[in-house]
C-alpha cells in the first residue's frame, strides 16, 4: 500500500514538470511570434513611410524637362559631328553670378581635347551644361548640328559616356553596376574587366555575380571600375571630370593609355587633374574666372612665354 501510494506521488511530480516544462515552451512560442510580429510591423511602417517620402518628392519637385525638349534625334546621332558652345553663360541660381560666361568653343569629331585652370574657373561647370545638369542663361549648344535645347535631356545623357570624379554604384551584383542596362556579353564584360586590371582580383572575391558591397574595391580600383563600364558603351563622345583625381600614377598611367586606345575614333572631352594626361591631347582649352583665356595645341602652348598653360605645366614641376 505505501509503495504504491510512493508511486503515486512520483507520477504526479513527473507529471506536473513535463506540464511545467510544456508550458514554459508555450510561453516563449508566444514571445517569440510577438517579436517576430513587432519586426515585420516595424518594418512594414518604415517601409510605408519610405513611400509615402518617395511619394511626396516626386509630388513636391518640379521636373527638370522644360517644354520644347521633345524632339528625338537621328537614329544613329552623334555617331559624327562637332559640339559647340556658342556663346554661353550660366549660373547655379536665377540671380547669382555667373560661372561660366561668353563660351564659345567648337570640338571636332574625333578630337581629344583637354580642359585645365585652377580652382573654380569653370571647368567642371561646362561640362555640366553639355551634360544638360545644369541650364545656360544664354547661348546655346549643338551636336552634330542638333540643338541641346529642344532634346529630352535623357536622350542626352544615354548618348554619351561620362566618367565623374567619383565612380558611382547601386545595390545589387557587380555585374548589374558593370552593365546597368543589360547590353554586353559576359564575355565583354570580362574583357573589360581584364583591359583595366581587374578581372583576376574579382574573380578572386566571387566573380560578376557577387554583390558590389562585398567586393571591397579601394577608390582608385572603384575608377578602374568605372573605366571599365565606360568601354561597355560603344559612345562617340566621352566626358571625362578629374577621373585621375584619386588614382596612384600607375592606376593613371594605365587609364590614360586605355582612354587614348580605345577611344581613338571619338571624341574625348576631359577636365584634367593632371597637365600630365593632357598634354598629348589635340588641343587644350584653359579656364580662368569662366572663360577662356587659351585654347590650343598643348606643345604649341608650352612653348608660348608667359602663356597660362605653361605657367601651370612650371607649377606642376615639369
Amino acid at each position: 500500500m505505501f509503495i504504491r501510494g510512493y508511486n503515486s506521488i512520483i507520477s504526479m511530480d513527473a507529471l506536473y514538470k513535463i506540464d511545467s516544462d510544456l508550458s514554459s515552451e508555450r510561453v516563449e512560442d508566444g514571445f517569440q511570434a510577438l517579436w517576430t510580429k513587432r519586426e515585420a510591423w516595424t518594418t512594414l511602417e518604415t517601409s510605408l513611410g519610405a513611400v509615402a517620402r518617395c511619394k511626396n518628392f516626386e509630388a513636391s519637385t518640379p521636373s527638370e524637362d522644360q517644354p520644347g525638349e521633345d524632339e528625338e534625334p537621328p537614329q544613329l546621332w552623334p555617331q559624327s559631328g562637332a559640339i559647340t558652345f556658342h556663346d554661353i553663360t550660366a549660373s547655379y541660381t536665377g540671380d547669382g553670378e555667373n560661372v561660366l560666361g561668353g563660351i564659345t568653343l567648337s570640338v571636332a569629331a574625333g578630337e581629344k581635347m583637354g580642359i585645365c585652370g585652377c580652382s573654380g574657373s569653370g571647368k567642371s561647370s561646362l561640362l555640366l551644361t553639355l551634360l544638360r545638369l545644369l541650364d545656360t542663361s544664354s547661348g546655346f549648344i549643338e551636336i552634330a548640328g542638333v540643338d541641346l535645347a529642344t532634346v529630352p535631356r535623357q536622350t542626352i545623357r544615354s548618348q554619351l559616356t561620362a566618367l565623374p570624379q567619383e565612380a558611382i554604384t547601386v545595390p545589387g551584383s557587380l555585374r548589374k553596376n558593370l552593365d546597368p542596362l543589360n547590353m554586353s556579353s559576359e564575355t565583354a564584360m570580362c574583357a573589360a574587366l581584364k583591359g583595366v586590371g581587374l578581372l583576376t582580383l574579382i574573380d578572386e572575391r566571387g566573380g560578376l555575380d557577387v554583390p558590389m558591397g562585398e567586393v571591397s574595391l579601394s577608390q582608385g580600383q572603384m575608377q578602374l571600375f568605372a573605366v571599365a563600364r565606360a568601354l561597355l558603351r560603344k559612345s562617340k563622345v566621352l566626358v571625362l571630370d578629374e577621373v585621375s583625381a584619386s588614382v596612384d600614377a600607375q592606376s593613371e598611367e594605365l587609364m590614360t593609355r586605355l582612354i587614348s586606345s580605345e577611344f581613338r575614333d571619338g571624341m574625348v572631352i576631359a577636365v584634367a587633374h593632371r597637365l600630365s594626361t593632357i598634354v598629348s591631347f589635340d588641343r587644350v582649352v584653359v579656364m580662368d574666372k569662366g572663360q577662356i583665356v587659351e585654347v590650343g595645341p598643348p606643345q604649341e602652348l608650352l612653348q608660348k612665354d608667359g602663356g597660362w598653360f605653361r605657367e601651370m605645366w612650371s607649377r606642376e614641376g615639369h
